[in-house]
């Protein structure tokens, strides 16, 4: 029982690992902005999934180490990503319930919620660049929802996550 516990926390710890590596690998300068929101997509699958144990700390924490790979202002992406946590752990069973494609509609919705959240702390403390891209980033990644959905219900049905 103790090592099954133990395989499961090291798979959701890989996912996310796999999922800040594709965050922050390197996409052409023109193509920046499309890059979909992997850690975003990940966390809102784990916290619909099993919301009473990845939840509000796992985001500060996941917040934490993306703030320190980007070299961004320390705590801007976990105070960003705690409060998406949170709304999303207060609705889990009704976005739960929701259709993929709804779903995905929401994912749109969220992930420009996250980015322009980021944007705008960004603003108070430095001097950003909110690109237009931005936009079809949180649209590319809201088409990519159901797929990433249905791939980490597998995984988490295989490793016996409740």
């Amino acid at each position: 029982m103790q090592g099954r516990f133990f395989f499961q926390w090291f798979v959701l710890i890989s996912l996310f690992i796999i999922a800040l590596v594709m965050e922050i690998a390197p996409w052409p300068a023109g193509f920046q902005g499309f890059k979909p929101a992997w850690l975003v997509l990940t966390l809102l699958y784990w916290v619909l999934a099993v919301p009473r144990k990845v939840n509000i700390g796992c985001a500060f924490t996941l917040g934490l180490v993306w703030d320190l790979v980007l070299g961004s202002t320390l705590g801007i992406h976990a105070l960003v990503l705690s409060v998406f946590t949170y709304f999303i752990a207060l609705n889990h069973q009704l976005i739960r319930n929701l259709s993929l494609w709804l779903q995905s509609l929401l994912v749109i919705l969220f992930i420009f919620a996250v980015r322009s959240g980021v944007f705008l702390i960004e603003l108070l403390l430095n001097d950003p660049q909110f690109h237009s891209q931005e936009i079809f980033g949180a649209i590319i990644s809201g088409i990519l929802w159901p797929w990433l959905f249905l791939l980490l219900r597998k995984i988490r049905h295989q490793i016996g996550l409740k």
